[in-house]
């Protein structure tokens, strides 16, 4: 095997290794697991036959009359080296994945309760309403279940806390702070240790996600981690309670796990709960715990450009690895007596680089393992094997070693955005670096700089010496100021089509916030928490005494950064771009970025137009494009016409971390280019419509807002543009009309059993092509009242959105016969509590000949009418979907 790989190891080979991967993630069905077995095998063969024509082509160089085919065909053993690498990437990645599908639960195991033993497994998460961690199954207790899930469950654990607010009363009592209305303190939380054994009853579901393109694909994810199934833990009063067992799993991943708990209840206890979000800060930075960071802050760590300081980055492994590696040589230059006898052993490069090595793979480990701690730690070791074997082949080469090995490890790493950002921007600041430092003009050496800055005369005068030393540092602080701002540069550059890709956005203010944040983060503050995180472990007593000041310096950089990401313009909203877009936009970059001479190098920038213009084509004229996104037990809908884009609510309220408009709506907006939504409307107060609309409005801009949301209320809109929604508002925009149909200033028949339900506000949008009505919660009383108001013409649409989801409730026989829809959508929750949308709903629009859309069966659901053609149905859970999504 080394063997064959030897002499295969150049970037565009290494790189094959990721393309195949990332092929197979791209697939709609999978090989068999014998075609991938036998790919892997032709692969390996390729190989072996690019390795033999290598040794041919070293002897075609010396060889006398050999023919001009041969030659070419001893030539291609580089081509022929990368088609095998990309067949190894694909069918490695095809037979992982199989092997993960076949671990999934089966469907008749949803929604049954199951008795099952194991083992923690991870760093456990606290939520607001409980605990969320990874528990493998050892064997079920269930008897009357022959199928048991074996494999790591991905479950949450409500321990008895209170919702924050009410779905049934629609929010109308007043709004607490969400720490005052918690029924459990934190500390009666069970404490959730790796390697404790549990015995569990659960109800499981298989690994299904929302689905809305351009957004984080969770299902992805669950495969990737290896998650079977999700589900919750049963609250004993409906089933046999918890029970925690005396015995432990043990490993060394649990051990490394075990770790990072100790590591972060210390820091927590040391670092007190006068500043929590900064604390939740320090621990990412220790232990990698991301979930300790609130969301806002997230935020405002990815507006200004710094998300990848606030945890563990491979900036902070390579300081503590390069830490390490000089504290090596320093020691193993005291005149020891055990020093010598290693020396005569091992050499003083090989422990120096052995011991960076092995600090970065234990803060990695430590950290949780992520991919730029991952991508670090190989490229660190990819390093070390060239310098000590003396086969040094440049920064390149170490990337690519890196990279083939992080794939081989994790076939779905190519689909992560960090992976991506971690590899191209450290591959463009080399690139770009070499070329900077090699046209920088070298100062001249001085006798005093060969010799430490002291002049070589007899006298060795302390000024001397200093004033050697400030003028050998006033020659290079340009220089290094230069080496600087070309590095932000290259990175600042290099990222901006991998930021339009996962992040549909770009920030303005990144170079100036990374210039500050770098050197205090990575120079400082993640040296003093790693040193507080040993003395919190050592003596907590005096950790608690130096926290003060750390805590401090980082809430100002917090503050910094808050104001600096707060400004109208520091980030840019990007389209997710096209293929066409994307590759082009990085070809531009890696020429502008060339270290070589490029004649008119400053004309491939207008490259780049394609990524910042992009965008989904507008509405036709008299056009209608209805979007249902794919929000759980919830609704939010997205209306276009050729000048005007409605939202209808903002999806549901899941936690206080948590929500529709920050998770789906924002990302999904901004990943069509999407900066300003003309309207929102707020149909009623519940948390399944309303739950998302504070992030909303912080991140998008709105022009105007109408809602049925009352004084008072924690859900009210504060907008200057806010007014209430009433029965004969009405306006035409570009040939399209809305009309706002209900509530009027009475109070509904029907009102008294749901009162925010039946003010629902009802919105229609007609044009020329069609109409669409979104009546919110309404239900059957209402209903009728508006057919007898309003007749039967002003209520007829070819679209409509169900009404409260599907409940029995609504969608009467005369309401379907009214509006005479042609398609009808229904936002529901995949196996929802409430059964929604209920068979005698759907039977009632299948016998009017309506054909029925759902959410929760085909993820988000797009439909455009256009005059004098066919309308366009996506639906994007069903229309070509990925291997791992699940019907």
């Amino acid at each position: 095997m080394l063997l064959i790989l030897r002499g295969l190891t150049t970037v565009p080979v290494l790189l094959g290794l990721v393309a195949g991967a990332w092929w197979a993630q791209q697939w709609t069905t999978l090989p068999t697991a014998l075609q991938c077995v036998g790919g892997i095998g032709l692969g390996m063969a390729l190989l072996g036959l690019a390795r033999w024509l290598g040794t041919r082509t070293g002897r075609a160089r010396t060889a006398v009359g050999q023919p001009a085919w041969a030659n070419r065909i001893v030539k291609a053993s580089p081509l022929v080296a990368l088609l095998g690498m990309v067949l190894l990437g694909l069918s490695w990645a095809s037979l992982r994945a199989d092997w993960a599908l076949r671990d999934r639960i089966p469907e008749r195991l949803e929604g049954i309760d199951l008795r099952v033993e194991g083992h923690i497994r991870g760093l456990a998460v606290s939520t607001p309403t409980g605990q969320r961690f990874g528990f493998v199954v050892e064997r079920c207790l269930t008897p009357t279940e022959p199928h048991c899930p074996l494999g790591l469950l991905s479950l949450s654990w409500g321990q008895g806390f209170a919702h924050p607010f009410s779905t049934g009363d629609g929010f109308l009592q007043s709004a607490a702070p969400l720490s005052s209305r918690r029924a459990t303190s934190s500390a009666e939380r069970p404490v959730l240790i790796a390697g404790d054994r549990w015995q569990f009853t659960v109800r499981l579901k298989r690994p299904r996600a929302l689905d809305n393109p351009g957004t984080f694909d969770a299902e992805l994810r669950m495969l990737q981690d290896g998650f079977i199934a999700t589900g919750y833990v049963r609250p004993s009063g409906a089933a046999p309670a918890a029970q925690r067992l005396s015995d432990t799993r043990s490993s060394l991943a649990i051990a490394f796990e075990r770790g990072r708990h100790q590591i972060r209840a210390a820091l927590r206890e040391a670092l007190g709960d006068t500043h929590p979000e900064v604390a939740g800060v320090l621990i990412a930075l220790a232990v990698g715990d991301q979930a300790a960071v609130g969301n806002r802050w997230w935020e405002v760590f990815n507006r200004t450009g710094v998300g990848h300081l606030m945890s563990i980055s491979g900036l902070h492994i390579t300081m503590l690895a390069g830490l390490a590696m000089a504290l090596t040589r320093r020691l193993l230059r005291l005149p020891l007596p055990w020093t010598a006898r290693v020396l005569v052993h091992l050499p003083a490069p090989f422990l120096s680089w052995a011991t960076g090595v092995v600090i970065a793979f234990v803060y990695t480990g430590l950290a949780g393992w992520g991919i730029p701690a991952q991508r670090t730690c190989w490229m660190l070791a990819a390093t070390a094997c060239a310098v000590l074997s003396g086969r040094s082949r440049g920064i390149g080469a170490a990337l690519g070693l890196a990279a083939a090995v992080v794939t081989v490890m994790d076939p779905w790493a190519p689909m992560a955005a960090g992976f991506w950002l971690s590899f191209v921007a450290v591959a463009a600041i080399a690139r770009h670096g070499s070329a900077v430092e090699a046209a920088r003009p070298r100062p001249p050496d001085t006798a005093g700089d060969r010799e430490g800055g002291v002049p070589s005369t007899a006298r060795p005068q302390r000024l001397a010496a200093l004033r050697a030393r400030l003028d050998r540092l006033s020659r290079r602080w340009p220089g290094a100021l230069r080496a600087g701002v070309a590095s932000q540069w290259a990175a600042t550059l290099s990222l901006l089509p991998l930021g339009a890709l996962f992040f549909s956005s770009y920030s303005l203010v990144s170079p100036l916030a990374n210039a500050v944040a770098i050197p205090l983060v990575s120079g400082l503050i993640t040296p003093l928490v790693l040193l507080l995180s040993i003395l919190a472990l050592i003596v907590p007593g005096v950790a608690a005494w130096g926290a003060s000041p750390l805590v401090e310096a980082t809430a100002l950089l917090m503050r910094a950064l808050d104001t600096l990401g707060g400004l109208p313009f520091a980030s840019w909203t990007l389209a997710r771009p096209d293929p066409v877009s994307l590759i082009l936009s990085g070809w531009a970059v890696a020429m502008l970025l060339r270290p070589h001479p490029l004649p008119a190098r400053p004309l491939w920038a207008f490259a780049l137009i394609p990524l910042l213009v992009g965008g989904v084509a507008p509405v036709a004229d008299q056009g209608l494009r209805v979007h249902a996104l794919d929000v759980g037990q919830g609704m939010a809908v997205l209306v276009e016409t050729r000048g005007h884009r409605v939202l209808y609510d903002a999806g549901p309220f899941w936690s206080a971390e948590s929500n529709a408009g920050q998770r789906i709506v924002v990302p999904w907006l901004r990943a069509r280019g999407i900066r300003r939504i003309d309207l929102l409307v707020i149909s009623h107060p519940d948390l399944d419509h309303v739950g998302g609309v504070h992030d909303l409005l912080r991140q998008i801009e709105v022009g105007a807002v109408l809602s049925a949301v009352p004084p008072g209320h924690p859900f009210r809109i504060e907008h200057p543009n806010h007014q209430p929604c009433r029965r004969g508002h009405q306006w035409h925009i570009k040939g399209a009309r809305f009309d706002i149909l209900h509530p009027g200033p009475e109070m509904p028949p029907g009102a008294a059993r749901s009162p925010t339900n039946a003010r629902s506000c009802v919105l229609r949008v007609s044009t020329p092509s069609g109409a669409v009505l979104l009546p919110g919660d309404l239900e059957a009383r209402q209903e009728r009242d508006l057919i007898d108001r309003l007749g039967a013409a002003a209520l007829a649409a070819e679209i409509l959105v169900v009404p409260h989801h599907g409940s029995n409730t609504s969608s009467t026989d005369a309401w379907i016969a009214a509006v005479s829809p042609r398609w009808a959508l229904v936002q529901a929750g995949y196996r929802n509590r409430f059964g929604h949308p209920t068979a005698k709903v759907l039977a009632r629009y299948e016998q009017a000949g309506v054909k029925v859309l759902r959410t929760d069966r085909d993820g988000a659901i797009a439909i455009e009418l256009r005059s004098n053609e066919s309308p366009q149905i996506l639906r994007s859970r069903l229309d070509q979907p990925p291997y791992w999504r699940l019907p």
